[in-house]
């Protein structure tokens, strides 16, 4: 009974959630393309040669950086102090995205590491405990529902911080480093950073509830899994 009064629960905080923050992913989805912006973007060095030049603007020359294809998803690995770039040619938001990861390398080291590791952490543990809980070892899992809740709630200050922080500051970086080129008129610069505004007001809380709801799946497959185990002994 407690395991389907917990997957309920959960499930009404995802949508709750999805609710309060009143994602629009129609809205953000308009957001992906704009032929006008990319052919000003474009005006702008590779990517590469960006996320140099903006290290640079913020004292970090140290950073490898990496170009990968054939992903979407750009990362500043904490542990290796790499900064690795999706594949974004023609993105307009190619230039903010880049100031993200640059951002994210300048940020406290000890968080970025911990957060790492924690994550790791919680995953691990997850599987122990599901690895313990379908041998019959555990078999009241409140107190491990309770530690995992614990552990989310830690996860979710710590790198909701770092990530509302460096999509913040990366909004600032791309206006220096865009202006510094000196490469587009007044007017086209503030066409690009009016848009760049409108990604961080909906990827912000976006992120957030993700960091959040992304984190409750782990509660909630475990919940899922000791009903299942609850019938079959039944």
């Amino acid at each position: 009974m407690n395991s389907i009064f917990y997957v309920a629960v959960i499930l009404a905080t995802i949508v709750a959630l999805k609710n309060i923050f009143k994602l629009d992913f129609k809205e953000a989805k308009k957001l992906d393309e704009n032929k006008e912006l990319e052919k000003l973007t474009d005006r702008f060095p590779d990517n590469i040669q960006i996320a140099q030049e903006m290290l640079e603007m913020l004292n970090n020359k140290n950073v490898k950086i990496e170009e990968m294809k054939n992903t979407s998803t750009s990362l500043y690995i904490a542990v290796t102090n790499k900064i690795q770039i999706a594949d974004m040619k023609n993105n307009y938001a190619r230039i903010q995205t880049i100031a993200h990861e640059c951002i994210h390398s300048v940020q406290d080291r000890r968080l970025l590491i911990f957060n790492f590791i924690f994550s790791n952490f919680i995953m691990l543990y997850w599987i122990i405990i599901t690895i313990l809980t379908i041998t019959n070892k555990i078999q009241n899992i409140e107190p491990q529902m309770f530690i995992m809740l614990l552990f989310i709630t830690i996860k979710i200050v710590v790198r909701g911080y770092l990530e509302t922080d460096a999509m913040t500051k990366s909004t600032f970086l791309a206006e220096k480093y865009i202006k510094q080129k000196n490469i587009l008129k007044e007017e086209q610069i503030e066409n690009l950073l009016t848009e760049y505004k409108k990604i961080n007001k909906i990827g912000i809380p976006y992120t957030i509830v993700h960091i959040l709801t992304s984190s409750l799946l782990w509660l909630l497959l475990y919940a899922i899994l000791n009903i299942i185990i609850t019938n079959i002994k039944i």
